[in-house]
């Protein structure tokens, strides 16, 4: 059955709206212009949207309707034909500080994934590259326990320990134990299982013998590739150089908003509040005397003040002088307490106690400003996360990048065989969402900024970029003035973008001013 080609309104006396009649081509491009105050938001958004948002709703259980807003029908006689909407408005209604441009577009999501899949761990403690293999050797023995321990494995059948780097036999030419050197202090003794020589045809026999050895070296075991590399085999997840016990890559290690990835110190913030001495004195020209301390103005901190006077003066230190040409000792003084002084520290300690009450809440706020957490460096993830790299990179340095110069690293990100192929789903998606960001003229973004922090023009394009991402079929996109604070190389770009859904079986409206 053909779909019907237009979408009908009658009667529209929404707001402004006079009575107004009209039909609107399906699978096109219309855009609703005039003077400021003719009622063009009224019809798209008021009208159009509202309309198409409230037959959905409608459509919906009882049940599922309880959880989403309570939409007005618009004041209008008839709308015939009209498809689900979706508003994009130039409002950015984000207000928490978790929502990122990497989180609001997926991008980040797919980051995750790729670390997941890909990321090679690095110790956090010492920084060496550990690929999940681990060594275990067996404990080192010295003196007569060397000796001892030489014949307990030559009586089990074992031919060969490597002591100091070099293989030796455990037995002389007759047939009895050999007299070898005890290992160094601290040096790992091998008991040498099996000698083979690698390829295809002796891989069974490798496995075998690997196995035999992991079981003999309680979870270790140890290959050496001849004149080439020693490579530790563990069942234990370590760090084969300082034995730091490592986490195995998963995309919730790198979510700031999980407990598992999120730093533990910040909560994956990225930042703690702390007492600002900037806050506590604000004007660093007036001495103790005058109230340099701000919050021991107050009448809650008169004592305090009285008390700083006379630890003061007992301490020598000149209260008439300007708190900025206090010695740092004097200030640090000040700030920490002792000699008599509880000192401004132990002040909001004492405060802290009271925070049950709002306007103990109010006031500390006053002195507290944030700053990078101490733990993370602002990055808002655990060091097991930040520990684990692609491309050389982690992923949060990679949040720090924009999208353009991302665009760019990832077309030509240095991937062995096996990685390209476990990622190329991954990079294949990550590459699209660039491109779409990159098309509505945000390459400029980088990925960590806060989605809070952007205006309601660049809140719009990211959700214009996330609908072309869905390709979404016979929607109504109803969108308001898009085209605000764009180059004209990129308005041309939006225009094609617009076109690009409605070609996709999509209407879409615009309430728009520039002509181009």
């Amino acid at each position: 059955m053909p779909q019907p080609r237009w979408l009908r309104i009658e009667g529209a006396r929404q707001n402004n709206l006079k009575n107004v009649s009209l039909a609107i081509p399906h699978d096109a491009v219309t855009v609703v212009t005039g003077v400021s105050g003719s009622g063009k938001s009224s019809l798209a958004f008021d009208t159009l949207f509202a309309e198409g948002q409230w037959r959905y709703i409608e459509s919906l259980s009882t049940y599922a309707r309880m959880f989403l807003e309570r939409v007005d029908r618009p004041d209008v006689d008839r709308i015939e034909n009209i498809r689900p909407a979706i508003a994009l408005e130039q409002k950015n209604p984000v207000r928490t500080a978790r929502s990122t441009v990497g989180t609001a577009t997926e991008l980040y999501d797919y980051l995750r994934l790729l670390f997941g899949r890909i990321g090679r761990v690095h110790c956090p403690r010492c920084g060496s590259e550990a690929r999940s293999l681990v060594c275990f050797p067996l404990p080192a023995a010295a003196g007569a326990d060397a000796r001892a321990a030489y014949a307990a494995l030559l009586r089990r059948g074992f031919a060969r320990v490597k002591v100091g780097g070099e293989v030796r036999e455990l037995a002389d030419a007759a047939g009895q134990p050999a007299d070898l050197p005890a290992p160094e202090p601290g040096q790992p003794l091998l008991v040498v299982l099996d000698r083979v020589t690698l390829g295809r045809e002796s891989r069974r026999r490798v496995a075998e013998s690997l196995e035999a050895a992991l079981a003999e070296g309680e979870g270790r075991a140890e290959v050496d590739v001849l004149g080439r590399a020693v490579i530790p085999v563990s069942r234990a997840y370590r760090c084969p150089s300082c034995e730091t016990p490592l986490t195995r890559p998963q995309p919730l290690l790198f979510s700031f908003n999980h407990p598992l990835g999120a730093c533990p110190e910040c909560k994956g913030f990225g930042n703690i509040l702390r007492y600002d001495e900037r806050l506590v004195v604000p004007d660093p020209t007036r001495s103790l005397a005058d109230g340099a301390v701000e919050p021991w103005t107050h009448p809650s901190g008169r004592w305090y003040q009285k008390q700083l006077l006379k630890a003061a003066k007992k301490r020598g230190v000149d209260v008439s002088r300007p708190y900025s040409e206090l010695s740092s000792e004097d200030r640090q003084w000040v700030y920490d307490g002792g000699g008599g002084l509880t000192g401004i520290r132990g002040f909001f300690e004492e405060v802290e106690s009271y925070r049950y009450k709002l306007h103990v809440r109010v006031f500390l706020s006053r002195y507290r400003s944030q700053s990078p957490c101490p733990r993370c460096g602002g990055r808002r993830l655990r060091p097991e996360a930040l520990a684990v790299r692609v491309g050389g990179a982690s992923i949060a340095e990679l949040g720090d990048k924009t999208v353009e110069d991302l665009d760019a690293l990832f077309a030509t990100l240095p991937l062995s065989p096996w990685e390209a192929g476990v990622a190329r789903d991954v990079l294949k998606m990550l590459r699209a969402k660039l491109s779409f960001l990159l098309r509505v003229g945000l390459g400029y973004l980088t990925l960590g900024r806060q989605t809070r922090t952007l205006s309601g023009g660049e809140a719009q394009r990211i959700n214009l970029a996330n609908q072309l991402g869905a390709q979404l079929t016979g929607t109504l996109y109803v969108l308001d003035e898009p085209s605000i604070g764009l180059h004209p190389r990129d308005t041309a770009r939006l225009a094609e973008l617009c076109r690009e859904l409605a070609s996709g079986g999509n209407t879409v409206v615009i309430v728009e001013h520039d002509r181009a």
